[in-house]
């Protein structure tokens, strides 16, 4: 029974609550903020863009044998991670209706929050 509920009230498609975060326009705007801010240091600065890309080469692979090792045990957890996932798509809608700011992009909230423009700018 509470299995139909929170599939009710789903999309017909199956969707990971971590891809609907990441699609939310105030996450998505923030790291594509964060991400150009990334860019510009390392274009700026040679030795940290040079320090920067060897820590991305670094991450890259340790995630890819991470995923590798972990690959078995996430597949046995499968129905668990299903019931965990279920439960935060039902607390991430609950989210988006009480703090509609999440629907908001970075750009859009920056009036409201002018100290933070003069952190971003300086």
């Amino acid at each position: 029974l509470a299995s139909s509920q929170v599939h009710a009230s789903a999309p017909v498609f199956q969707t990971s609550a971590v891809l609907r975060v990441s699609h939310l326009p105030l996450v998505r705007s923030a790291l594509q903020s964060v991400t150009s801010v990334y860019s510009e240091v390392k274009g700026r600065y040679p030795l940290l863009g040079l320090m920067g890309g060897v820590a991305e080469v670094r991450a890259r692979s340790i995630s890819q044998v991470a995923m590798r090792r972990a690959t078995p045990l996430l597949q046995s957890l499968e129905p668990q991670i299903e019931v965990a996932n279920n439960l935060a798509l039902v607390g991430l809608d609950r989210l988006e209706r009480n703090f509609p700011i999440l629907n908001q992009s970075f750009d859009e909230l920056l009036p409201c929050f002018p100290h933070l423009r003069l952190f971003l700018v300086s």
